[in-house]
C-alpha cells in the first residue's frame, strides 16, 4: 500500500518522563509510519512498529551518506555532518572501516578483557563500600566506562576528567552550537596529538592499531581515523553510563527484579539483554536517521519514496507486543525473544556491544554478590533525571544498603 503525506505532526509530540513510554506513542505505532517535523532539519518518516524500526536499521535500500548534504532532521542545531564519521557512511566504505573496529572489539577479545574490567568494577565498589551514608551510584557509572574506553583506547588517566568535559558538551542537547564546535574541535586537536605520539612511539591500544592501519596498511585515511577514533570516544562511554544508571533504577525500583538476581545470580545475562530492551535509552528522536535510496516497502505496507529520510524509534519499538509478548513488562524468562534495537541493527550495529554487555554484567554481579540489600535512598518518584544529555539517564541515583 501506499499513503499520501498527511499533515506534519511536530516530533517529539510529549516529552519523555523517567523511563515511560507515553501511551500516545502506542497509538502511533498502531497508525504505521507518519510524517513528523523535528526541531531541526527537513520532515521526515517516523517508524514506530518493531518490525518497520528493524527494516529500516538492517535493509540496506535505506543509506546514511545521503544525508551528508542533506538538512537531517535533528533534536538541536549543530555543524555540518562530516562525510569521514562513520556513522554517516554505506557500504563499500563503511564495511572497509567497520572491520577494523570488529576485530578491536569481537566478542572473545573483550572477554578477554573481564579480569582487567572486573578489577575497576572491584576497585570503585570497594570505594562505595568506604562511603557513609547514601552514595550516588552515577558516581560509579561515570567512572567505570570512562575507565574502561580510556584504558582500551590508550587515554592516560590524568586526562580523563578534561576529555570527559568535552564529550559532556558535545552530547549535551542545552549546549550552544558554538559550545559544541569548541570543544569538538579541542577534541579533535587532542586526538590529533595522541596520533602524533603513537606515530613516534608505536603502542599496543586500539588506537595505536588504527594508526598502524593508516600508515602501514593504508586502509584509512588521516580523517577517518580521526572521525572514528571520535566515534569510538563517544559511543562507548555515555552510552554505557545511561544504561547502567538506567538498570539499576529499574532493579531496585521494582524490587522483585533486584531479588530475581540476588536468588540466582546465573539470571543475569537473561535480565540484563531484556533490561536493554525495556529501557528506553535515547530520549524520543534521538537522530538515528536513514534515506530511502529508492521506493522501499516496509513490513507495515507503506511505501517511503526515494530520497524521502526515515526515523526509526527505538524506544517504541522494543516495547511492541507484535514482537514481545506483554512487551510493558520485564521478564527475565522470555524463550527466545526477538533481538532488541537498543544497540542497532545491521549494519550500523553498535561496535561496542560486546563491551557494553560486559561492563553491565560484572557491575550487576558485583552490586548483587556484594550488596544483596542495595536500595535506593529515596523514593523511586523523586530521582532527578538529566534534562541535558541525549540519553534518558539518573542525573542522580542515592543508594543505601
Amino acid at each position: 500500500m501506499t499513503q499520501t503525506i498527511r499533515d506534519v505532526i511536530s516530533y517529539p509530540i510529549v516529552g519523555e518522563h523517567a523511563l515511560d513510554v507515553d501511551p500516545l506513542y502506542v497509538e502511533l505505532r498502531r497508525q504505521g509510519p507518519i510524517w513528523v517535523q523535528l526541531p531541526f532539519g527537513e520532515p521526515c518518516w517516523l517508524a514506530t512498529s518493531y518490525e518497520d524500526a528493524k527494516a529500516v536499521h538492517g535493509d540496506r535500500r535505506f543509506g546514511k551518506e545521503m544525508g551528508v548534504h542533506r538538512d537531517v532532521p535533528r533534536l538541536h542545531d549543530r555543524a555540518a555532518i562530516n562525510p569521514s564519521m562513520l556513522a554517516m557512511m554505506d557500504a563499500p566504505r563503511h564495511t572497509r572501516i567497520r572491520k577494523l573496529t570488529t576485530a578491536a572489539f569481537a566478542k572473545p577479545r573483550i572477554m578477554a578483557l573481564s579480569n582487567w574490567v572486573d578489577g575497576f568494577v572491584d576497585q570503585l565498589l570497594d570505594e562505595m563500600a568506604r562511603g557513609e551514608g547514601p552514595t550516588d551510584f552515577m558516581t560509579y557509572s561515570w567512572t567505570l566506562p570512562n575507565h574502561v574506553v580510556t584504558g582500551i583506547l590508550g587515554i592516560p588517566l590524568s586526562d580523563i576528567p578534561m576529555f570527559r568535559s568535552w564529550i559532556d558538551s558535545m552530547l549535551s542537547n542545552t549546549a550552544t552550537l558554538e559550545q559544541r564546535m569548541d570543544n569538538h574541535q579541542k577534541l579533535e586537536a587532542y586526538i590529533r596529538s595522541l596520533i602524533a605520539e603513537r606515530r613516534d612511539t608505536p603502542t599496543d591500544d586500539v588506537l595505536g592499531e588504527l594508526v598502524s592501519a593508516r600508515d602501514d596498511d593504508d586502509r584509512l585515511t588521516e580523517d577517518e581515523l580521526v572521525m572514528l577514533t571520535i566515534s569510538l570516544f563517544l559511543g562507548g562511554f555515555e552510552t554505557t553510563v545511561a544504561q547502567l544508571g538506567s538498570t539499576v533504577f529499574t532493579l531496585l525500583s521494582q524490587r522483585e527484579l533486584w531479588q530475581e538476581l540476588v536468588d540466582d545470580p546465573a539470571l543475569t545475562p537473561a535480565a540484563l539483554d531484556e533490561l536493554f530492551r525495556w529501557i528506553p535509552s535515547f530520549r524520543y528522536g534521538f537522530p538515528h536517521v536513514r534515506w530511502a535510496m529508492e521506493d522501499v516497502e516496509l513490513p507495515s505496507g507503506m511505501v517511503i519514496p526515494a530520497g524521502d529520510p526515515i526515523l526509526p524509534e527505538r524506544s517504541v519499538a522494543d516495547r511492541d507486543p507484535a514482537a514481545f509478548p506483554h512487551a510493558d513488562e520485564i521478564d527475565f524468562h522470555r524463550e527466545k525473544p526477538a533481538p532488541h534495537l537498543s544497540l542497532g541493527w545491521g549494519p550500523h550495529h553498535c561496535v561496542g556491544a560486546h563491551l557494553a554487555h560486559l561492563e553491565l554484567e560484572l557491575s550487576v554481579r558485583r552490586l548483587v554478590e556484594r550488596f544483596p540489600e542495595l536500595r535506593l535512598a529515596i523514593d523511586p518518584s523523586d530521582v532527578e533525571w538529566s534534562k541535558t544529555t541525549m540519553l534518558r539517564s539518573p542525573q542522580s541515583l542515592p543508594v543505601t544498603w
